[in-house]
């Protein structure tokens, strides 16, 4: 009988650290869940939208101009899987005591590496022509960087879609390939907006 216990409990434990090995991977490589914190990116998103955020394709090619993205502010994140796995381990338990030490951001890619930016006359410019920007309703003016400025290898230009409130690389500078933990792919809350991005 007591033979039968322990069996019952080490399957349960092998089964255990199984789902947290899956579970640890697929957040870690694959996707995570992000909840959109600022209105920074309105109206496009909103405060409390859930977003499904896609990692994998980071691994075979880099963010493209207009994708949305989640990174980390002042921390490189993705340097190697150890490191990743430890800030998720860290992050989760930041969840349950409510002291979280990593701010994350979502904004747009507007300028990836070689592409020149400029700001003038509340517009933005990439490598000298006007950018489309349905997305946004305001005039976008500079803060504390000089432009124009060019972007050099693994380095983007991140903005807001909601200009008037947005702190983005206008103000912190550019954002480093290593800090993009991955792609806004798709909506999942409020359940009436729920879809693609």
């Amino acid at each position: 009988m007591k033979n039968k216990i322990v069996i019952e409990i080490i399957d349960y434990l092998k089964l255990l650290f199984f789902v947290l090995v899956i579970t640890t991977l697929l957040n870690t490589l694959v996707f995570t869940f992000s909840t959109v914190k600022q209105s920074s990116m309105e109206t496009t998103l909103m405060e409390n939208d859930v977003l499904v955020i896609e990692k994998i394709s980071m691994i075979f090619e880099a963010p493209k101009q207009g994708d949305i993205v989640v990174f980390v502010e002042n921390e490189y994140v993705t340097d190697n899987f150890f490191k990743k796995i430890n800030v998720l381990y860290e992050d989760m338990i930041a969840k349950f005591t409510g002291n979280s030490k990593r701010m994350r951001l979502v904004k747009r890619v507007v300028g990836i590496p070689g592409d020149s930016i400029d700001i003038k006359d509340g517009y933005v410019y990439v490598n000298g022509a006007l950018l489309d920007e349905s997305y946004t309703e305001d005039l976008t003016f500079p803060s504390i960087i000089q432009y124009p400025l060019t972007l050099s290898e693994g380095y983007y230009f991140l903005l807001g879609d909601n200009r008037d409130v947005s702190r983005d690389s206008r103000h912190f500078g550019l954002v480093s390939a290593r800090q993009i933990e991955g792609k806004a792919l798709f909506r999942i809350a409020p359940l009436k907006k729920i879809g693609g991005i």
